[in-house]
């Protein structure tokens, strides 16, 4: 359990850097943006596909 907090408390540690070393700030709202997309997307797929096996029963 411990070795895998370690591993989460890396994990965050390397993408806290990454983003700090990202300097522009339009990169960084490109970054956002593409990730509200990619989240959006699946929400709207997965929902698509529940409606449609539903139509099937």
């Amino acid at each position: 359990m411990k070795e895998g907090i370690d591993e989460l408390k890396s994990e965050f540690q390397a993408k806290l850097l990454f983003w700090n070393n990202i300097k522009s700030k339009k990169n960084k709202t490109l970054l956002i943006l593409l990730c509200f997309g990619l989240i959006g997307l699946k929400v709207f797929t997965t929902i698509l596909t529940f409606d449609w096996l539903a139509g099937l029963i």
